[in-house]
């Protein structure tokens, strides 16, 4: 059998030979279809709560540790819903941001994240909390961030609010005239503390086991006027009031000290601390509840009137993290102060709501009616809390609209020198760690006590301040850096910058009676360093 042998036609042959060359040359220069291309998921960190465990207080340190979760937009966090394994994946911090070593990107689906710190291996989304070694407070500061959502491929770079869990107690220990007791060598015990429990990540709950509870032993560091700092991280809901705190001499003798009743104290509350000034003067302990307050920026309160409540706001989107705290008169009808901290992950642009309406924790009968602003004319409904301060979305920014965070301020005034001096603010706040903001308006001063009026919608009268201020703390690291302002209600005259009306906060708290920054001391608000507040 002759077997047919079949050629291929020479210039066939060379189609196809320069087909396979440019084929291989297309896929050898063409990039794999991979998010190589986008930049990596990186996080830019706020700490928000004053129990500062770091040494740092709010601001992070290298190679601090956390754990992420990335999960369907608008599903609740589950295994299912896990996105590209981004379950408790480690990021550190480093530089100014946090970032992981094992890079991850966002593809076209919506995500949302939670985060928490410190780093640990967990299972089933649980958090074991454990509070018997208190010797590295940092090592047990919870803190949880839950504020990221719908976030698409346009945005990398993803702030995060970190909110404190847990709760702390500081004690300031002076000694005096005791041979046998050096700062230096007492340790220091709190009785009867819970000390275990566990936060469930998916739901942002902590719980605490009530039943098993321990004596802890606080961290002590010495200062170098021989003074001692001592610390306790607590689970919120513990009540401390009537324990005997033991402070324990190096030869065994021991001094006890007991938590005096404070209402404040029942009920720890997350992210707040505790402050106590205690003396052990020959052997004997005094002492009391210190001038610390839940957050910097609140002023110290006495004893209010039966007119005057104390209103603290926190975020509408995120209930565990505050908005603004204010002193306000029910028969005045107006706050004396606004308190807020400013950072830049909560700014924004373009959401101003112009939502006017009622405060919803004051009844309608002690609020104004400002629908339509007040009378007579020539003056504004002015922002003690500006709205441009909290303009990161909408519901936030309704919040700055209640009546309660209105005066009746000099229409010049407010929309003149005040608000250039509001958005320096916002400009110095992008430079620091958190700028501490307290907002104020006086209808009286020392000499002139007879009130003025504007009126409402009603017809009823609303005090009118006769002059604003404004008390500023600029945290940057573990530094902290004051200034004041302070402005007559009225059209200023021309030529004047808001440079001409600044003080200390020293004299600031001359004029008002109030106590500003209460955590800070005397050089930090009698002073001024025009280097920072440029």
């Amino acid at each position: 059998m002759i077997k047919k042998i079949i050629t291929i036609p020479q210039q066939h042959m060379l189609r196809i030979a320069c087909f396979m060359i440019a084929s291989l040359t297309f896929n050898s220069c063409q990039k794999p279809e991979s998010r190589i291309e986008q930049p990596a998921v990186k996080f830019t960190p706020t700490i928000v709560g004053q129990i500062n465990t770091k040494a740092t207080g709010t601001t992070w340190e290298q190679n601090d540790q956390i754990g992420v979760y990335m999960y369907r937009s608008g599903q609740p966090l589950e295994s299912a819903t896990v996105i590209d394994q981004v379950n408790n994946h480690l990021f550190t911090f480093t530089g100014s941001l946090f970032q992981s070593n094992n890079s991850i990107f966002l593809n076209a689906e919506k995500v949302d994240f939670i985060a928490y710190y410190p780093y640990k291996s967990l299972t089933d989304f649980q958090y074991p909390i454990d509070l018997s070694d208190q010797s590295n407070p940092a090592a047990l500061d919870l803190m949880y961030a839950n504020n990221a959502k719908n976030i698409d491929k346009s945005n990398h770079t993803i702030p995060l609010n970190f909110v404190r869990q847990l709760s702390k107690i500081s004690i300031h220990l002076s000694i005096t005239n005791t041979a046998e007791l050096e700062a230096n060598q007492v340790t220091v015990k709190l009785p009867a503390i819970s000390t275990q429990g566990g936060f469930d990540l998916t739901a942002g709950k902590l719980t605490v086991n009530s039943t098993d509870k321990k004596d802890v032993q606080g961290k002590v560091t010495v200062n170098a006027n021989k003074t001692a700092l001592i610390e306790f991280i607590l689970l919120p809901g513990e009540d401390i009031t009537g324990k005997a705190i033991k402070f324990v001499a190096a030869n065994g003798d021991s001094y006890t000290w007991t938590v005096p009743q404070n209402q404040n104290l029942k009920q720890l509350t997350a992210g707040n601390r505790y402050s106590f000034d205690i003396k052990i003067d020959n052997g004997k302990p005094s002492g009391g509840v210190g001038d610390s307050q839940a957050y910097l920026e609140i002023p110290k309160m006495n004893s209010l009137s039966n007119d005057e409540v104390f209103i603290q706001h926190f975020m509408p989107d995120a209930s565990d993290s505050r908005n603004y705290a204010m002193l306000y008169d029910k028969k005045l009808k107006m706050a004396y102060w606004v308190a807020y901290p400013l950072y830049s992950s909560i700014l924004g642009s373009g959401n101003r709501t112009d939502a006017w309406g009622y405060d919803p924790q004051v009844s309608t009968a002690f609020q104004p009616n400002l629908f339509n602003g007040f009378k007579p004319s020539g003056y504004d409904r002015g922002h003690q809390l500006p709205s441009a301060d909290r303009n990161l979305n909408t519901t936030q920014n309704k919040t700055t609209f209640y009546f309660t965070n209105m005066t009746a301020q000099a229409s010049r005034l407010n929309q003149g020198i005040w608000a250039n001096l509001e958005t320096k603010v916002r400009t110095w706040t992008a430079q620091c760690d958190t700028m501490y903001v307290v907002t104020g308006a006086m209808p009286t001063t020392s000499t002139n006590t007879v009130l003025d009026f504007a009126q409402d919608n009603d017809g009823k009268d609303i005090a009118k301040p006769k002059y604003y201020f404004k008390a500023l703390a600029m945290k940057k690291g573990s530094e902290y850096y004051t200034i004041a302002y302070k402005m007559n209600n009225e059209t200023p005259p021309s030529g004047v910058t808001f440079e001409n009306y600044r003080l200390t906060v020293t004299d600031l708290e001359k004029a008002t009676g109030f106590t500003f920054f209460p955590d800070l001391n005397d050089a930090q608000k009698g002073n001024i360093n025009t280097s920072i507040w440029k």
